[in-house]
């Protein structure tokens, strides 16, 4: 299906998802932890707020987690993903160093030995490293919302149903670059 040599270019980046995705799940874990520890055991830390602030952290909340979930839907959609392998590819930008604007000649000569379905499909590992960055955030944020309301109610079992939300659609959404690459190979 994918020569060695592009699976050994796409390993680090693929590491990096993997990376940012434990951490993301970690700090979910964290805040249950944390709600649980704090506002459990100390009724002093929640502060009295107006009835319309937890209907507005319901409604955030909510919109986060359809924000993630059509986002993801239409980010690697077959439509989007046939529009992205079509695209003509500038090899050169994918080894330049954004700072110092040096290309990286030894990269450079790697990806240029790849046929052009490889090269874009190294390219797409980064498209979805972006996926992943933004429907993790999402994710953490109905975490936060969840803890946001568990203080402000002095109630740690607020966070509950927020962070399993947010768990479920971080596992739902866990990086399978294999899978994709199955994907964009059938649309060719």
């Amino acid at each position: 299906m994918i020569t060695d040599e592009l699976k050994e270019l796409i390993r680090p980046v693929v590491l990096v998802q993997k990376i940012i995705w434990f951490i993301i799940v970690g700090s979910i874990i964290f805040y249950i932890s944390f709600i649980y520890k704090f506002v459990g055991e100390n009724k002093a830390l929640a502060t009295s707020v107006g009835g319309y602030i937890e209907p507005l952290i319901y409604i955030l909340a909510g919109a986060c987690v359809l924000g993630s979930i059509f986002y993801y839907r239409y980010a690697l959609s077959e439509s989007r993903l046939s529009e992205f392998m079509s695209k003509d590819l500038d090899l050169e930008s994918l080894v330049t160093n954004p700072i110092k604007k040096e290309v990286d000649n030894t990269r450079l000569e790697e990806l240029r030995s790849l046929s052009d379905n490889e090269a874009k499909i190294y390219s797409l590992m980064f498209e979805l490293q972006k996926i992943t960055i933004i429907t993790l955030i999402l994710n953490e944020l109905t975490a936060i919302f969840g803890s946001v309301l568990a203080f402000v109610n002095d109630d740690a079992s607020k966070i509950i149903p927020f962070a399993i939300g947010s768990l479920v659609l971080s596992f739902w959404m866990f990086p399978r670059h294999n899978s994709l690459i199955k994907k964009v190979s059938s649309l060719n």
